[in-house]
């Protein structure tokens, strides 16, 4: 992986984390203000005790049935939430071992080709070799490979660490 698609990994996580941040904070927001008005009310219904209001036990029954439906919406949705980055995270570490596989799979199948290529120039013919310019060649090609085998190996592993970084981040 190129620097500029980790830059783009890294745009892209940020994007998602900024993305939920609002949301997480007006949650927050919610609950902190939701629990101040809550011990406000219980203050002042224990310590300054007046007259019940004109409202109906109806009305106290049915935002009470309300504001507890709300709340386990929002406590389902956070298990809903969390599950789900859980079944991401797990998703992604198996795409990712997958594809470092495949990527140590072409480096090794690489080497072979080079360890076939140099098996190549030995061949003969009724004691003819091949010509020199043909083993000239194949050299060239087979230091090509080894040098894409290597460094394929290596990117594969200075990837995959980015990433699993990134994904112990997130």
């Amino acid at each position: 992986m190129c620097a500029c698609m980790h830059a783009r990994m890294l745009m892209w996580m940020q994007s998602v984390a900024f993305t939920a941040a609002p949301f997480l904070m007006v949650a927050a927001a919610w609950f902190v203000i939701f629990g101040l008005f809550l011990s406000i009310i219980l203050l002042c219904y224990c310590c300054c005790r007046k007259e019940q209001y004109a409202y109906s036990k109806t009305a106290y029954t049915l935002s009470l049935i309300l504001l507890i439906l709300f709340t386990i919406t929002a406590i389902v949705g956070s298990i809903v939430l969390y599950t789900g980055q859980g079944k991401f995270d797990q998703s992604t570490k198996k795409a990712l071992k997958y594809i470092v596989h495949q990527a140590e799979l072409t480096a090794e199948r690489l080497g072979k080709v080079c360890n076939d290529l140099a098996a190549a120039k030995k061949i003969t013919v009724a004691q003819v070799f091949l010509p020199v310019n043909m083993q000239d060649d194949i050299d060239e090609i087979q230091t090509k490979l080894n040098v894409s085998a290597v460094e394929l190996s290596h990117r594969t592993k200075e990837n995959r660490q980015h990433i699993h970084d990134i994904l112990q981040r997130v």
